[in-house]
Parts: structure tokens; C-alpha cells; sequence
């Protein structure tokens, strides 16, 4: 299927979803959940360098779906596009920036604590973490119907931006945020967008940290990022840093 497929081209329960803030056309269909979703995803990813379209589950609730797409629709009018990843501010300073004074922080206050906890544990949280089957992780494909959504992209890391995605924006970060964060860590992780929600965003990754001191410095990156993670997610940064033995991300700004 080309980026732009004209009707004949288009699969069988596959119709338009919205345009991206590159004017292109995105599509979505219904299909089944659980590890038959994560299965069909996994197939279009393999395609993408053919196709140019990025998979991406939305989950089964239509009425967030329609929130996306309104706003979305409304903003790709004027197609405005979207910066190249050159262009935007690295990683690196965007973590530093977002974090401020660890000094005055209690979860990077309490990290060396934890990370000797986490050295001693990280060989059976790794085994655990990598016998349990990715759609046991995500969660975007629990139930019995889920959509899933095609996006003219050239990668992941471009969707939060060109679909004018909601996340974080309560703490000033926006789809050039998001680009340079998530393209930084596909690069280093292997991490690719997997699903998404008004406000959670979820990766699978191939290249998880192998070690404690890794792990450790990849939650914090990850805190700098979403810091609603230690309402959401985890209770301590220790906590976080073990679920990233594994190859599921979940990030959650509501």
C-alpha cells in the first residue's frame, strides 16, 4: 500500500481516519484484540519501509478516538507540517531542562538507594520481564475489539507530532518535544510507538538497558519527560527503573 492509496489499493475494512499536519491522509479499521492486535501490528511495522505507514493501535474507546481526530482535523486544515528532527532541541538538553535542581527533588534524592536495591534484584526482574509476552503489556489491545490506525510517517517518533497529539501538553511539551525525545530513543532503544491515547502513549523495545545503572538512567529520563509516571506508574524511582528491564514503555500525562 503506497502512502497515498487510491481506493482500489485500500484492504478490506480499512477507511479514511484524518489527515496529518502534512495534509496526508491517515487510515483506521477495527480489529481484533489482544495478541492477534499486537500480531497485525507487528506485520504492518515489518512493511513500513515499503508502505511508508506507520501502525499505531487507538485503543477501543471511539469517544477518545473522536477527540484525536477533531482536533487533528482541525489543525492539519493549514497543513503546517512538522519540524525535521535536526531541527529540533536535542534530547539530552530537553531532559536537563524539564528536570531543573535534583537537588530539590525527592525521587532523585532517594536514587542511590534504590539503585544498590535494584543491582542485587535486576537478574530476576529482567527473567520476569522478558518471559511475559508483549500483549500482556500493552495495554491498548485488552479488549475483544481495537482500532488500529495507518499514518504517512518515517517513523514512529513522528506521530505524536503529526497527529497534533494532546499528551503533555499541561507541561509545555508538544509534538517538536516529543519528536526529538522519542527519535532520540529509537535511536539508542530501539523504542518504536506502539499505541496511543489522548494522554498515554505506549513503545515496545528491542534494545532495553542491561543493567542496573542503565536502567537507572533511562528512568530518569523518563521522569523528566512524564513525571505523572510516579502517580501512574511507579512509586519510587527504583520501582521505574525495573519496569524498563522489560520491552514495553508506558507513559501516562493525565
Amino acid at each position: 500500500m503506497s502512502a497515498d492509496p487510491t481506493e482500489s489499493d485500500v484492504p478490506a475494512g480499512l477507511e479514511p481516519w484524518c489527515k496529518t499536519l502534512r495534509g496526508e491522509q491517515a487510515w483506521r479499521m477495527e480489529i481484533p484484540g489482544g495478541e492477534a492486535a499486537l500480531v497485525r501490528w507487528k506485520a504492518l511495522r515489518d512493511q513500513h519501509s515499503v508502505t511508508g505507514m506507520w501502525p499505531v493501535l487507538l485503543g477501543a474507546d471511539m469517544s477518545i478516538i473522536d477527540q484525536m481526530t477533531w482536533r487533528v482535523s482541525i489543525l492539519a486544515e493549514q497543513a503546517p507540517g512538522i519540524p525535521e528532527v535536526s531541527a529540533a532541541t536535542p534530547a539530552p538538553e530537553l531532559f536537563v531542562q524539564w528536570l531543573g535542581d535534583p537537588a530539590h527533588d525527592d525521587y532523585l534524592g532517594d536514587v542511590p538507594r534504590h539503585l544498590a536495591k535494584l543491582e542485587a534484584d535486576q537478574a530476576t526482574i529482567r527473567a520476569r520481564l522478558e518471559a511475559r509476552p508483549d500483549h500482556a503489556a500493552v495495554r491498548a489491545v485488552k479488549e475483544p475489539k481495537v482500532q488500529l490506525a495507518l499514518v504517512p510517517a518515517k517513523g514512529g517518533w513522528e506521530l505524536p507530532a503529526l497527529l497534533a497529539w494532546p499528551g503533555g501538553e499541561g507541561l509545555d511539551i508538544g509534538g517538536t518535544e516529543h519528536l526529538s525525545v522519542l527519535h532520540f530513543w529509537y535511536e539508542a532503544y530501539g523504542a518504536e510507538v506502539v499505541a496511543m491515547g489522548l494522554e498515554q502513549l505506549e513503545c515496545l523495545v528491542t534494545n532495553p538497558p542491561d543493567d542496573a545503572r542503565g536502567a537507572f538512567e533511562l528512568a530518569v529520563q523518563h521522569y523528566a519527560y512524564c513525571p505523572a509516571l510516579m502517580d501512574n506508574l511507579a512509586p519510587a524511582m527504583g520501582a521505574l527503573a525495573a519496569t524498563l528491564f522489560g520491552r514495553h514503555w508506558f507513559f501516562d500525562w493525565s
